[in-house]
């Protein structure tokens, strides 16, 4: 673990980056933005439940044309369900939504900046070809992960879009840039291969046009828009920066390749961490991006207050999940897939009492009223057999007592006794009896594996790499005689962090 003391943490973080031969630091590393700009944006949630549409932006915020990669995951077990290419001019902010159909859910835009493949004016329809065939996707096993194979498993989840290069070809910034509004021929990019003996080199008019290493500058937004509720949550996405390796020029790949994803990245991350800079480096780039995320307490606030009739959802996606949980298919006689930390879970679904990839606590979360009243035990840490158990799937929404606020199907209710307070939620399983003489999903009849993450130079973070929010509503009964008024709010989580140095 290499730690490097600060004057302030910015100086420290930019320092660690920047420089060559500091303690062994590679001039590059991937970390989180510290000014909400950067290579791969992580939207926590989207949904089309409970009369919810999802607005989203990306915004290139310089002055150098950037092909962008964008993936849409199913919360569940964050099989792709649309994923393409966006290629932005300079200055070029691109808007989407995804909005419910009679089946699932579909993306639709009125942007004019290029997509590959283009997006048709009715929209693009969410598919379920990634958890539904005789091959899971990105899995390798045979007869899917035992949820429903339905095109409602598409209407929540998360997604990602990660910076793949710039480009500096002149004929292709002359076919995105935008002229009178549109873009001049977005043919071009549309019709681009690559040459699979040169590195990420497109084709393009039968002519190489090689791109360049990402170099960030990328923001965006989300809302979750309810229009007959009356209600908008809005939030901004977690931003990675020095995501691309350091010896790799771009990361293009196809539009209907798996890649880039968060296995992509530089192997070495740079964490704050109790006001120091630690570097630590891996095996895999997803387990670099979840060291960025990984916690071992959540923290947030609870309004069920009964004036407003409010209630609160909170989201809680870890997106490197899906790398390291594979799906333990109880059709098959034997199991031989490895389940890798900080995950304690196999994934399976509803063929049994034990659905998805469940996370447990060993110390019950813990919560307050607003006056510092406590209550130790709620009683969702350990599931009873038979019943839903909490933190299964990729994308989870905790709700308070039933509270239901985003409609979701991932959810598990938190009941409280308090109505407005705060709670906190700690990640730090090591070994846990399953009750009553049952068995987990995988057949053991105790979790062993540690919810904990150690690197190849033998730093161990503990926790589980998350990101998310909190959402509220309040409805005002009396806004003015004969009127109603509903509002929304949301707000990120808080975290606390624990990292420690063991010999590898």
């Amino acid at each position: 673990m290499q730690k490097f003391k600060r004057n302030s943490l910015t100086f420290a973080l930019v320092a660690a980056i920047g420089s060559v031969g500091i303690a062994g630091t590679a001039s590059a590393a991937v970390h989180l933005s510290d000014n909400g700009q950067g290579q791969v944006l992580i939207y926590p949630y989207y949904t089309t439940r409970a009369g919810n549409d999802t607005y989203l932006s990306v915004l290139n915020t310089t002055a150098l044309s950037k092909a962008l990669k964008v993936r849409f995951s199913e919360g569940k077990n964050s099989r792709a369900v649309i994923d393409f290419h966006i290629y932005l001019s300079p200055y070029d902010i691109w808007t989407a939504a995804v909005v419910n159909t009679a089946n699932g859910a579909k993306l639709v835009t009125a942007d004019k900046s290029c997509t590959a493949p283009a997006i048709p004016a009715g929209g693009r329809d969410f598919t379920n070809f990634a958890y539904s065939g005789a091959t899971l996707e990105g899995i390798n096993v045979i007869g899917g992960d035992g949820e429903t194979t339905s095109l409602d498993r598409t209407r929540e989840g998360y997604f990602e879009i990660i910076e793949m290069g710039t480009i500096t070809n002149t004929a292709i910034n002359a076919a995105i840039t935008h002229a009178n509004g549109v873009p001049a021929n977005c043919a071009v990019v549309q019709a681009a291969t690559m040459d699979m003996g040169v590195a990420s080199t497109l084709i393009v008019g039968g002519q190489s046009a090689r791109a360049f290493k990402a170099t960030g500058g990328l923001s965006g937004t989300a809302s979750l828009v309810n229009v007959a509720g009356g209600t908008d949550f809005g939030y901004a996405p977690v931003v990675l920066e020095a995501f691309s390796p350091s010896l790799v020029e771009n990361i293009w790949n196809y539009p209907d390749s798996i890649f880039p994803d968060m296995t992509s990245t530089e192997r070495t991350s740079l964490v704050l961490y109790k006001g120091s800079v630690v570097s630590s480096s891996w095996n895999k780039g997803s387990d670099a991006i979840s060291a960025l995320l990984m916690h071992d307490n959540i923290i947030n606030e609870h309004v069920l207050d009964n004036t407003t009739l409010s209630g609160t959802d909170w989201v809680i996606t870890m997106p490197t999940k899906r790398y390291n949980v594979p799906v333990h298919n109880q059709s098959l006689a034997t199991d031989a897939t490895s389940l890798f930390s900080p995950f304690t879970s196999k994934f399976w679904g509803s063929g049994n009492s034990w659905h998805g990839a469940c996370e447990r606590q060993v110390n019950y979360p813990s919560y307050w009223n607003r006056e510092g009243g406590k209550v130790t035990y709620v009683t969702f840490g350990l599931p009873q057999p038979g019943s839903d158990t909490p933190l299964c799937w990729e994308t989870n929404v905790v709700t308070f007592n039933g509270s239901r606020v985003l409609g979701s199907v991932n959810e598990v209710n938190v009941p409280v006794n308090f109505e407005n307070g705060w709670v906190r939620m700690p990640f730090n399983a090591t070994d846990i009896p399953v009750i009553n003489g049952q068995t987990d999903g995988n057949g053991f009849t105790h979790v062993t594996a540690a919810q904990s993450l150690t690197s190849f130079n033998g730093d161990t973070y503990f926790g589980l790499p998350t990101v998310g929010f909190m959402v509220q509503d309040f409805i005002n009964q009396n806004a003015a005689p004969g009127i109603l008024a509903t509002y929304g709010g949301n707000f990120n989580h808080k975290y606390t962090s624990r990292i420690s140095r063991f010999l590898p």
